[in-house]
């Protein structure tokens, strides 16, 4: 095994699809260990995931090619121990410098100052926060004005974003880069808050807008659109 070429054994790890196996296939040698680390473009933590700061680095400085990271603290309840915060994202992203795909899910200790830290991902194409209770328009204007790239915004139940700081929806229209556009829940925003994007509006390609009661029940409790083209 340690005699064959790197570029077989890469090649033996992208064939290996269940993680089980990937997991049993790096702990053969040393070198399968550091070719798995390098092959994996994605990863996925929640409720276990409970570490220091050097704990962080040192899991996500295994992993130099992820391109996509997901924090999922659904079903968590405080047996599980302390959510990662604001602070224990920027580790993360100072790890992941090809990051173009963030989800955040039930993610209550990461605030603006978190997501502020997304101004540094040069590279970030994707954004999923879904009910993320500490985040305002405050950073999503941060968002806004450092991810030139950002092309894809998906906002589910967040409270605390609002139409009174819309200054992120202007961003995101100069910028022009935004193409899909998901609004779910989200009380503080309306359609005609969504006419902010100005000529950014034009360049949408999908357009979902969801919002169960008030002014726009009209179908089945919601109001939805969407554009496909």
């Amino acid at each position: 095994m340690e005699d064959l070429p790197e570029a077989l054994l890469a090649e033996i790890v992208r064939r290996v699809t269940k993680r089980s196996d990937l997991n049993s296939l790096s702990l053969v040698s040393k070198r399968l260990f550091a070719i798995e680390a390098e092959q994996k473009e994605s990863i996925r933590v929640g409720c276990s995931l409970c570490l220091k700061t050097e704990e962080l680095v040192s899991l996500f400085s295994r992993f130099p090619n992820l391109w996509k990271v997901e924090i999922d603290y659904a079903g968590w309840t405080p047996s599980h121990g302390d959510q990662l915060d604001s602070h224990d994202l920027f580790v993360i992203l100072s790890c992941c410098p090809s990051l173009t795909d963030l989800t955040l899910n039930f993610c209550s200790n990461i605030d603006d100052t978190g997501l502020g830290y997304l101004r540094y991902c040069e590279k970030l194409v994707s954004l999923r926060l879904n009910s993320a209770t500490e985040i305002t328009s405050t950073g999503l204007l941060s968002v806004a004005v450092g991810c030139n790239s950002l092309s894809s915004l998906h906002l589910i139940n967040c409270e605390k974003i609002g139409s009174t700081k819309s200054e992120w929806l202007e961003y995101l229209g100069l910028n022009g880069s935004l193409v899909e556009l998901v609004v779910k829940n989200c009380y503080g925003i309306s359609l005609s808050d969504l006419l902010k994007l100005g000529p950014g509006w034009m360049k949408l390609r999908k357009l979902e807008f969801e919002m169960k009661g008030g002014v726009w029940d009209v179908h089945e409790g919601y109001y939805h659109m969407e554009m496909d083209g």
